[in-house]
């Protein structure tokens, strides 16, 4: 099956993304409320492999973010759900950042929270923002920038 990403070079393992991306929209399509609760937890329990040739992990964060709406609980307003954004955040890169894998994760799940107009998934992104630690690399995100990202982020919520 050849999913719609980007290859790119350290990019989530093409395998497994897509054997993860089967099982969901295989649950999508039986509609059972069994099958998309597995869904969903295989979605938010699952940690992607990277490997040297692999799909691009933002446009696989954002299809994931898409996924987890569409499967949201029924009766949530989710179901509507606007879709996710594929921007790129618009972070400059310097000495002494923020981690840049660690970055585009956590904005992934707060932006496919913020999608998905549940108040449980805006819950969870909202401890998340407060709660994380960003690691510092030689070479990331500029801090006050994301900072900056993280505190509008968290108006939005």
């Amino acid at each position: 099956m050849a999913l719609p990403f980007v290859v790119t070079l350290r990019g989530y393992d093409m395998g497994q993304v897509e054997s993860l991306f089967a099982e969901v929209d295989g649950a999508l399509a039986a509609d059972s409320a069994v099958s998309r609760a597995g869904a969903r937890d295989a979605l938010r329990t699952t940690t992607l492999r990277r490997r040297i040739r692999g799909y691009a992990p933002r446009d696989v964060d954002a299809a994931i973010a898409q996924r987890l709406a569409a499967l949201a609980l029924p009766g949530t307003r989710s179901e509507r759900a606007r879709p996710v954004a594929t921007t790129p955040l618009p972070f400059v890169v310097t000495l002494r950042g923020y981690d840049m894998r660690q970055v585009e994760s956590l904005f992934a799940e707060v932006d496919g929270a913020l999608a998905a107009d549940s108040a449980v998934l805006r819950v969870a992104a909202r401890d998340a923002l407060r709660t994380v630690t960003l690691r510092r690399r030689l070479r990331g995100y500029a801090r006050r920038a994301v900072d900056d990202a993280v505190a509008e982020r968290l108006r939005a919520l």
